[in-house]
């Protein structure tokens, strides 16, 4: 039985927001221990046995997950003593009982959000998805169009295009079990232009002494890739990655990781009349978002803004 307490704080969304990137710059905080793998989905998932049926779920949420209690726990038994335990399980955010569950666990816990465009973030979901050969349509208006029906379909959170956009709706319930003093919420577009200066706000958040960044973040690139035998090999688990796991050291199959993603993957943008339908669609959350948060958010209601994963 595990003796390993519960976390002390959580990177909880939003997916495809830049929680890689700060799960990476966290991770060298000599005062900070985050779990591998980067996402559990314990919180969301708890006592389950998940058997979504999206393209690819079986190879990857449902293989992966952690939803047992004891496994969970076990992921922080190499924390240092004194050090503060995290993940970084983008579903936490979606989920709609994984804030009562972490709340249940640690009601101290801190968690972060980053969030971003929704619009922006819907294609880049479908994009990545795009990379990891997974997304059926290769148009991104029908991928938008076949989401209720996906999602009826039990297909996993990264899925949802949209509905993983309702940021409002979804700090909402995390405000009903946490104080705000207890969430940070970041927006992905300051953390892109000035990353050191979202980092020590997220530092001083945690309450450890902020550190000068060193790693260069590798996040996951998205986009149409040019071999999809080979887009798959490296951006899904396969055979051949167990065997170059014992062989090749992990810093070396992360430059190869991000080689392959650099001239494989071509980046791609949506139509300006797919980006006004989906702002029209996030209207109503945007609007609310603003009044909870007190902040601007009048870029994301732009129209002429290009979307890029």
């Amino acid at each position: 039985m595990s003796t390993a307490p519960p976390p002390d704080f959580v990177i909880a969304g939003a997916a495809k927001s830049g929680t890689t990137a700060l799960y990476q710059y966290l991770s060298e905080h000599p005062r900070l221990f985050l779990t591998d793998p980067k996402e559990p989905h314990y919180f969301a998932l708890a006592g389950s046995r998940p058997a979504f049926t999206g393209p690819g779920d079986d190879r990857t949420i449902n293989r992966l997950s952690v939803t047992d209690r004891e496994r969970y726990l076990a992921l922080y038994e190499r924390a240092a003593p004194g050090s503060l335990r995290g993940e970084a399980s983008v579903s936490t955010l979606y989920a709609q009982d994984a804030p009562r569950r972490l709340h249940e666990h640690n009601p101290a816990a801190r968690v972060i959000c980053i969030l971003r465009d929704p619009s922006d973030r819907a294609f880049s979901a479908y994009s990545f998805m795009r990379t990891r050969t997974f997304e059926p349509c290769e148009q991104f208006e029908r991928a938008l169009d076949d989401e209720p029906r996906r999602i009826a379909a039990g297909w996993h959170h990264i899925w949802h295009y949209q509905a993983m956009g309702r940021y409002a709706e979804q700090l909402a319930r995390l405000f009903e079990m946490f104080p705000r003093d207890q969430v940070l919420v970041l927006l992905y577009d300051e953390f892109a232009r000035q990353p050191e200066v979202v980092l020590e706000r997220t530092y001083r958040f945690l309450g450890v002494e902020p550190i000068a960044p060193t790693v260069t973040p590798e996040p996951h690139r998205s986009g149409e890739p040019r071999f999809k035998t080979l887009s798959r090999m490296v951006n899904t688990p396969h055979p051949a990655k167990r065997v170059l796991g014992r062989i090749v050291p992990s810093g070396a199959r992360a430059k190869l990781r991000s080689l392959v993603g650099r001239h494989n993957v071509v980046r791609g943008s949506y139509r300006p009349e797919t980006r006004e339908r989906l702002v029209a669609g996030f209207a109503d959350d945007i609007a609310r978002l603003e009044t909870l948060l007190a902040v601007d958010l009048s870029s994301w209601r732009t129209v002429r803004r290009d979307g890029t994963p």
